[in-house]
């Protein structure tokens, strides 16, 4: 048998619980949505980088080199998100 005591531990470490529970359940929800962000951004970087790979084959000496610089900072950024060196 409890006493009082052990009685109201137990009733605020439960309510402790669901309220954690509850957090927990809130930051999963926010880290998908995070990670759904990401994933986007990456795949539109990759588009970028891509594309730009494609128009200078044919246009460099149109004056494309000058973006160089921010294309190589695009790759740089593409291979740290997903992970790479």
């Amino acid at each position: 048998m409890t006493d009082g005591n052990t009685y109201a531990i137990n009733k605020h470490l439960n309510g402790t619980l669901q309220e954690l529970t509850a957090e927990i359940e809130q930051a999963e929800a926010r880290i998908e949505e995070l990670e759904a962000k990401l994933a986007k951004a990456v795949e539109v970087l990759r588009n970028v980088v891509e594309e730009y790979d494609w128009f200078r084959e044919d246009e460099y000496e149109r004056g494309m080199a000058p973006l160089d610089d921010k294309i190589h900072y695009a790759r740089t950024a593409l291979a740290e998100l997903k992970g790479q060196e």
